[in-house]
């Protein structure tokens, strides 16, 4: 692994906290895991879940336990829209995005009662929505970056 590309995942990072610090309840860092998962790059992805993970339950934006199951069925939904579509497209990531927007609901839902949370109905409607629609918009904003990442790496 190069200097850079660890560089480079620092700074999306901190994009990302910033970013859920100014929308309360949106995951930010999700789009950097369907980046790992577009790129088919496991070994950064062994050292970059676990961080996303403990930063995820550290700023305490979510029921405690629910982003593991958040980011394991991001995974799984994006191997099996890989059987249907090319990962690279907007629409694929538009539908995974909705998709992934149904299933941020039905964790919080399912997570709150474990935890003796109220579960809001209203706001997990709310936060759900503004998470699918941030990730399509968001990934094509990292795409554009990582292309840019790419160019300068084949220069190399």
């Amino acid at each position: 692994m190069k200097w850079r590309q660890i560089g480079w995942w620092i700074c999306f990072i901190i994009l990302g906290v910033w970013v859920q610090s100014l929308a309360p309840g949106l995951d930010a860092l999700v789009v950097g895991v369907l980046i790992l998962l577009q790129e088919d790059d496991y070994r950064d992805m062994l050292w970059l879940l676990p961080l996303f993970i403990l930063l995820q339950e550290g700023m305490g934006s979510r029921p405690f336990g629910s982003v593991v199951v958040w980011y394991a069925a991001t995974v799984v939904m994006f191997k099996i829209g890989r059987w249907l579509f090319d990962t690279r497209n907007f629409l694929f990531m538009f539908l995974l995005s909705a998709s992934l927007g149904s299933v941020y609901f039905f964790v919080d839902w399912l997570m709150a009662p474990l935890q003796n949370l109220n579960f809001n109905v209203e706001d997990a409607l709310d936060k759900s929505l503004v998470q699918a629609l941030f990730i399509p918009f968001a990934w094509r904003g990292i795409q554009a970056l990582r292309k840019g990442r790419d160019r300068e790496d084949d220069e190399s």
